[in-house]
């Protein structure tokens, strides 16, 4: 069964993601997720369909719903978050002002990721409406917390959940992403000893201590680099920051650098901090340094076979509403897939409208017809996976 244009109102859509992106729920000290939460509970609860809030921490609850079908039959999980980052500066139009210019609608978190929860709601809607699906289970899962720690998930993943696929909504243009790289990040700091830059003749410069590090880890990084996935592309690892010295005229006893690494299906979290725990080892040892290595996050990479039928099913789906071939690629960022695929073992696939490229910008903005589209896809593929009927 497909979605007829003629189950749409346009206009419904356009309001319920403008109500999203109106509220402002920002990750940060100031701003929770609370009130753009109770809008999507709410509005769910008038249009008939069954939700509740799940608190993950005062201020920030996660919103689940359910449509259930008379029969039993297969779950299907659409997962997406409430927080966005900062708006931070150079916007020119108001980032919590919704407006809509020449088919866009610009403001922050319109792409990442509120078009997609608005279509997924708006999705469930039209399906409520049409006393839908006959069989299964549609649950809805919009987190808090995604662009930090992940307080939401985290929570979610305490209940006993299962489902037969899931669908996380993050802006890939409505093409299919199939999976994406794990990223682990370490923080590595040298020691030295303080003293006034004036008397330098036995020095012991933190900075010069952490600069034998980097150029290890330079080649390091060239050889990890050469480990490449057929879909993912390759893995990597990258100094990204770099932190040391008190004042002008003191040598700086500690020197900091975050590292960042880029994994690949396959790389598990053990055996990747193994490694830079012996290579940092051995240079220490051989250059006489002392240093002290922490990992302090971890997030696996995430792949789904693109011969799967959640896969295949949504290809044919976005292929007939969208009048054009589905790529099927990896997702350029992290999202919280894995917590779904590695963590409960769900098939799960990355697919929502807007770019990517918008993501965390000024002036961010989603194309409509994307998000029009999305729900439309939504709705069908969630019939063609549980059956219309």
């Amino acid at each position: 069964m497909v979605i007829a244009d003629s189950h749409f109102r346009e206009d419904e859509l356009v309001d319920i993601l403008a109500g999203l992106v109106r509220i402002n729920s920002e990750n940060s000290p100031a701003t929770t997720e609370e009130q753009v939460a109770r809008f999507a509970h709410d509005l769910l609860h008038r249009n008939g369909i069954e939700a509740e809030l799940d608190w993950a921490a005062p201020g920030r609850p996660n919103v689940i719903a359910r449509l259930t079908g008379a029969a039993a039959g297969p779950r299907l999980l659409m997962n997406g978050h409430l927080d966005t980052v900062p708006a931070g500066r150079g916007w020119t139009v108001d980032p919590y002002g919704a407006l809509i210019r020449d088919g866009r609608m610009y403001g922050r978190g319109t792409a990442d990721m509120k078009a997609g929860v608005a279509a997924m709601i708006y999705a469930a809607i039209v399906l409520k409406r049409l006393g839908l699906p006959a069989r299964g289970e549609i649950v809805l899962f919009f987190c808090v917390d995604e662009e930090a720690v992940n307080l939401g998930m985290k929570k979610f993943l305490q209940r006993p959940v299962t489902a037969d696929f899931a669908i996380v909504g993050e802006p890939t243009d409505l093409d299919i992403c199939v999976g994406h790289k794990g990223v682990t990040r370490f923080r590595l700091s040298t020691s030295g000893k303080a003293g006034h830059t004036g008397f330098v003749d036995e020095q012991d410069n933190a900075i010069y201590n952490m600069m034998r590090f980097i150029a290890s880890l330079e080649k390091l990084g060239e050889q990890i680099r050469r480990r490449v996935h057929p879909v993912i592309t390759n893995a990597s690892l990258t100094v990204t920051q770099i932190q040391g010295g008190t004042a002008p005229n003191i040598v700086p006893d500690e020197c900091v650098v975050e590292v960042d690494r880029r994994s690949l299906p396959g790389e598990e979290e053990a055996a990747i901090a193994a490694e830079l725990q012996e290579y940092v080892a051995a240079v220490a040892a051989g250059e006489g340094l002392r240093y002290k290595l922490e990992k302090y996050t971890h997030l696996p990479a995430s792949l789904i076979d693109e011969r799967h039928s959640l896969v295949t099913e949504l290809r044919t789906v976005a292929a007939g509403i969208l009048a054009r071939e589905i790529p099927i690629k990896p997702f350029r960022a992290t999202c919280e897939a894995p917590f779904l695929s590695k963590n409960l073992g769900i098939p799960t696939v990355i697919f929502g409208p807007g770019g990517i490229q918008q993501a965390h910008t000024a002036d961010e903005f989603v194309e409509l017809g994307q998000v029009s589209a999305a729900a439309r896809i939504y709705a069908t593929l969630a019939l063609r996976l549980l059956g219309a009927g």
